[in-house]
Formats: structure tokens, C-alpha cells, sequence
């Protein structure tokens, strides 16, 4: 609709509105008489309604997987639609037609609301996008049914004082007018095209929420992929539509018209309610009332005829409800499949853990430890002859002496206990390091696992403090894709020290807890050889030995169990499993290495499941899956279908 162009303003209804009543497979014409229906109980409705919100708000789709920003998408639409259309229009079914009308960038929406209410209520202009705040036009009688929290209860609305102008997102104004009809509202969307995303979900929370589609594309947008995928929609779901063609040229009238019409029928749309809006003289703002009159008189018909109010809501509903009836199994495979990630995903961290305590285990009993330094001490205590004056089968004279020798003895018992530690703590913590590597790479390669970890990186930078507003904290929050209350600050919260690059290496404090879990094991060996039962076997053969080094020689029969005397290559070096099994006999000596090394591998083993854990408490920040939501959705969705 240009300013200042004079030609003949004609509008054309195009299409019946007293056709008969619908095919299964195509929507409902807003002019059609009603199809018969079946009453049905409105509280048990309702409850089955709850029962779904309460199902698919408890499904958290967290976890990413292909495909998943549609799933989130779907989930969300559906809870708007319960929320914001279905429970309000059962819950006030004598409510006013709520009429939205949507279309494409500079489509001439805000032109044709002016247009119908006979004043400017919507700021339209070349500026693009022109509507950022919504308006709702109705009767004055009517503003009471949307002054209430009931229609959209989470939008903030205004009451319209003067023109509404641009600038003021996120609010519902609410503008009366005397020409209005009784009975309908119409809704100005932002555009289903905007630059801005927000206007764009904006538009499509307004269109869940209303009982009529007015549908306005101009004769050069008309075949656009987003007027269609809108259009599409709108039968897929059931909706009642109008479309409303607008700025066609006067000479190719019947040209885009039968074309337009010709895409309409080929997509299951050819009987909807059709007008078409010549390129005309705009003047305020309206378009001339002869030309709005087709649009204005169908509208104030369908406000005069309960038959067609009952066809507009029926069909409209009927159509939101028969679509859950494919959209809420598909929620419960996507639940299930969330389940799946996040055990893969503990599963993945879990795996290299394990993998890192098997190759420990493995060094242990091939005996790979003993070398190097390990060797030099163990020949240095043993090859020296003081291990075996240490277990001398005769108790010394002289106490003097004895004294004397295990203060050569002790000190060399000392650096191999201390060699030995040192050669353990190395292994753990390399293995460590290598399988906090392959734990970050396992759920990089994973959609859902690189997911959690590039959020938890963005949480990482929320500004946690003790002035942190709640505000403040949904602001950042609202960054975040998931949307769901309390999950970027406890993802923050769960993070070490370093935040998600430190993943990729053990604990800083891991060196410390190694050090003391091999120290708690040194000692635990030497407990096992100072218990009575072991002492009692070998009282009669050793009357005087020192403990300690006892300890050190079963330590080196563990460490090279199932590896032959790979230690010591000659001489006395070669002595240690030998002098065990003196000692204690090849049973007892079985027994006791078997729960040295049992010992041990569980000490690594929690170890490890502690560092493990620093990736699972990301799963656990963002919530554990609720297992029972994809039985609890689809039984939401046999209750609905019971009820209606």
C-alpha cells in the first residue's frame, strides 16, 4: 500500500464462506457452519491439561544431541500452548475471539488494524521492524476478558494512552476503540520475519495463544519458504486461518491471485478465507474504508454468529489437542533419549578412569616399577647383606651391636620405603593426568558432552559474589540456551578451580592425596606382617626381625608378582619371593600378596573415582533426567485423550 497512488480502491472477497463443512485433512474455514460435536467434561479436561504441563515441564532436554534446539523449541511451544490458550479459553470459553494477525516484514498488518478499529491504534512506518510492542484492539466492553493475567499470564500488558510507539518490548498494550466489534480481538504481531529473534518468538507465543490466524502477505512476498513454513504450520495444526493478500497491483490482479490461489490448493489450504487488498492511497495511517469493508464485514460477522464462534474455537483447539497426540510421544522418546546421554556421558568419564586403574593394576603385577631407582635402593638393602642380618635366625648377644646395625639398616630401609613411594605416586598420577586427558576428549566428541562443557564454559563467567541481584542472575542465565532457573549458577558452582580447561588435567590437590593413599598403604603392609597370625607361622624359624623391613621385601614381592624375579638379575638380589615363601609359607604368601594388591587397587580406585567425579558433578548440576518422565508423558497423553 503506497501513499499517494491513485488507483481505484476495490477489494474482493475471494472464496465462500458458506461452503461445506471441512475435510478431515484441511482446516476449518472461519465461515463454515460448525461440524457436530461431542460435549465433553471441562474438569476433567483441565486435569488432564495439568497433567500434561506438569509431564512436560519436568522434561529437562539439557543435553545436546541432533536435532535437539527443535526438541527444546517443541517443548516450549507446547507448554506455551497449554498455558497461554488451552486452559485459559476452556477455563473462559465465553471469552472474546482472540484474531491475530501475522505476517511478514512491512506486510501493512499495523495499516490494516487501524484500518478495521477506524483509527490509529499501530504505529506503521518504513522503519523496519515497525511493531516491537504488540497491540491488542477490542471493545471497550471487552478489555476486561484481556486486562487479566488469564490470556498470556506471564506478559506484562499496558493500557494504551495515545498511539502506541516502538521502544517498548515485551509489553502487552491493550487498545480500545468503539468501532471495534463486540466479541473479537485483533493482535498485531511483531513480524514472523524480524531481524530481531526475540520479536520472532514474540510472534509465535501470540499465534499459540490465539483462536484465529489472519494471515497477511503482499503480492511480491507471497511465495517466500517463511510465509509457507507459517502457513504450513497452521494447517498442520488445525488452525482456523484467514489470509489477507495486500499491495496487488490492479493490472496483475487475476494473475497473482489465481497463482497464489493455485499454491494454496496444491498444500491443502484452498478453501480457507481469502481477501484481496489492491495497492491503494494510505492515508492516518488506514487504508480507505471501502477498501478494509470485505475484511471488517467478515469479522463482524463471525462476531454477530454463535455458530461460527463455536466452528472458530472448536477447530482451533481441537487442533492443538489432536497434535499431541504425535508431540508428546516424540517429548517421551526425546526424555528417554536424555536419559541415554547422560549415562553415556558418566559412562565416558567413568571408562577412562577405569581404563587408567587397569593400566595401573597391569604395572603392578608385571612388575614394570621395579627398576631404576627402585633397583639401586633394593640392591643397595639387600645385596649389602643387611636384609638378611635384619632376619637373622639368632638373636644377637650383644644388644650394643644390634643397636648399632639398625641404625646402618633403617636408613637404607628408608630410602627404599621412600623409592618405592615415590615410584607409585609417579604412576598414579601420570595415569591420572592421561585419563582426565581422554575423559575431556571422550565428551568432546560427543554432541551432548561438548554441549554441557561449552555451557558450563559460559557459566564459568557468571559474576558470583554476595552483591549478585537475582536479576542480575537471570540475566546471565538467560544467555544461556537451556532457560531453565538456577542451572548456569550451580554449573559455575560445580566447576574446579581453573574452570573447564582444568578439566582436561587431574586436581591440583591430587599429588597430595596420592601421597597419602600410598603412605596409608605402605603402612597397611606393614601391619600385615606385624599381625599375630603372621608372626605365629614364622616364630619358629625367625626368632628376631625387624618388622619394617620385612614389610619392604613383601612390598617388593607385590610390586613383581606374576613377573618371575624380574628385579634382580644375580646373587642374593634374587631373593625376595624365595625369602617370602621361607618365611610364610606359599599359601599364606598368596593370601597376603593378593591382599596387598587388593588393598592397593582400591585405594588408586577411589582415587580415581574422586577425579571421575568432576565431570559427572557437571551431569549432576545440570540435573539427572527424570526416569519416570517419558512413562509420565505418555500416560499424560492417554489421560488427555480419555478426556476428550
Amino acid at each position: 500500500m503506497k501513499e499517494g497512488q491513485g488507483a481505484a480502491p476495490v477489494s474482493v472477497p475471494w472464496g465462500s464462506t458458506d461452503t461445506a463443512a471441512r475435510s478431515p485433512a484441511r482446516p476449518q474455514v472461519p465461515g463454515q457452519e460448525a461440524e457436530p460435536h461431542v460435549r465433553v467434561d471441562a474438569r476433567k479436561l483441565e486435569s488432564a491439561l495439568l497433567e500434561l504441563r506438569d509431564a512436560v515441564g519436568r522434561t529437562q532436554l539439557l543435553l545436546d544431541f541432533p536435532g535437539i534446539e527443535a526438541a527444546r523449541a517443541e517443548r516450549q511451544q507446547v507448554i506455551s500452548q497449554v498455558d497461554d490458550y488451552l486452559l485459559p479459553r476452556l477455563r473462559q470459553s465465553g471469552s472474546p475471539i482472540l484474531i491475530a494477525m501475522v505476517g511478514s516484514t512491512g506486510a501493512g498488518k499495523s495499516t490494516l488494524l487501524n484500518s478495521i478499529v477506524g483509527g490509529q491504534v499501530s504505529a506503521t512506518g518504513i522503519r523496519r521492524p515497525t511493531t516491537n510492542s504488540p497491540v491488542l484492539a477490542c471493545h471497550p466492553d471487552d478489555v476486561g476478558w484481556f486486562a487479566e493475567n488469564v490470556f498470556l499470564p506471564t506478559l506484562p500488558r499496558v493500557r494504551q494512552q495515545g498511539l502506541a510507539m516502538p521502544g517498548r518490548d515485551g509489553l502487552l498494550v491493550l487498545a480500545t476503540s468503539p468501532g471495534m466489534p463486540h466479541g473479537i480481538a485483533l493482535l498485531d504481531t511483531p513480524d514472523i520475519d524480524s531481524v530481531v529473534a526475540a520479536h520472532r518468538q514474540f510472534a509465535r507465543q501470540f499465534l499459540d495463544a490465539s483462536d484465529l490466524w489472519l494471515f497477511v502477505t503482499t503480492a511480491r512476498r507471497y511465495a517466500d519458504a517463511v510465509v509457507w513454513d507459517l502457513l504450513k504450520d497452521a494447517r498442520d495444526r488445525g488452525a482456523s486461518l484467514g489470509i489477507v493478500l495486500s499491495r496487488v497491483p490492479p493490472g496483475a490482479s487475476q494473475q497473482l491471485t489465481t497463482h497464489f490461489g493455485a499454491m494454496l490448493e496444491a498444500n491443502g489450504l484452498g478453501d480457507v478465507q481469502r481477501f484481496v487488498i489492491p495497492e491503494t492511497v494510505v492515508t492516518d495511517a488506514q487504508l480507505p474504508p471501502e477498501v478494509a469493508a470485505p475484511v471488517r464485514a467478515w469479522l463482524e460477522d463471525t462476531s454477530r454468529r454463535d455458530d461460527r464462534r463455536i466452528a472458530i474455537l472448536t477447530q482451533t483447539m481441537s487442533g492443538v489437542l489432536d497434535s499431541f497426540e504425535v508431540r508428546v510421544p516424540a517429548l517421551a522418546a526425546q526424555a528417554q533419549t536424555q536419559a541415554a546421554l547422560s549415562a553415556e556421558l558418566r559412562s565416558a568419564a567413568d571408562a577412562a578412569y577405569a581404563a587408567a586403574l587397569a593400566e595401573h593394576d597391569e604395572a603392578i603385577k608385571s612388575g614394570s616399577l621395579l627398576s631404576g631407582e627402585v633397583v639401586a635402593r633394593w640392591q643397595d638393602f639387600a645385596g649389602t647383606g643387611d636384609l638378611m642380618r635384619t632376619l637373622e635366625i639368632r638373636k644377637a648377644k650383644r644388644g650394643s651391636q644390634r643397636s648399632k646395625r639398625h641404625g646402618t639398616i633403617t636408613a637404607r630401609a628408608q630410602a627404599l620405603k621412600f623409592a618405592l613411594r615415590m615410584s607409585l605416586e609417579a604412576l598414579t598420577t601420570s595415569l591420572a593426568d592421561r585419563a582426565a586427558e581422554d575423559a575431556m576428549e571422550r565428551w568432546q566428541s560427543s554432541p551432548a558432552g561438548a554441549g554441557l562443557l561449552a555451557e558450563a564454559r559460559q557459566a564459568q563467567q557468571l559474576p558470583l559474589g554476595s552483591d549478585l541481584s537475582y536479576a542480575s542472575l537471570r540475566k546471565w542465565e538467560g544467555e544461556l540456551q537451556w532457560g531453565f532457573p538456577g542451572v548456569a549458577s550451580e554449573l559455575a558452582a560445580r566447576l574446579p578451580r581453573g574452570g573447564v580447561d582444568a578439566l582436561s588435567r587431574s586436581s591440583a590437590d591430587l599429588p597430595g592425596r596420592v601421597t597419602q593413599a600410598i603412605s596409608a598403604w605402605q603402612d597397611h603392609l606393614l601391619h600385615l606382617v606385624q599381625t599375630e597370625k603372621i608372626t605365629r607361622r614364622s616364630i619358629a624359624r625367625v626368632a628376631s626381625f625387624d618388622p619394617e623391613s620385612l614389610a619392604l621385601v613383601l612390598t617388593i614381592g607385590v610390586l613383581g608378582y606374576g613377573a618371575g624375579d624380574v628385579v634382580v638379575s644375580e646373587g642374593a638380589s634374587a631373593a625376595p619371593q624365595r625369602l617370602l615363601t621361607s618365611l610364610f609359607g606359599a599359601g599364606q604368601l598368596r593370601d597376603i600378596g593378593g591382599q596387598a594388591r587388593q588393598d592397593l587397587h582400591e585405594r588408586i580406585d577411589l582415587l580415581y573415582s574422586e577425579e571421575a567425579l568432576r565431570f559427572t558433578a557437571l551431569i549432576d548440576a545440570v540435573g539427572a533426567p527424570d526416569e519416570s518422565a517419558p512413562a509420565d508423558l505418555y500416560q499424560a497423553g492417554y489421560s488427555l485423550e480419555s478426556a476428550r
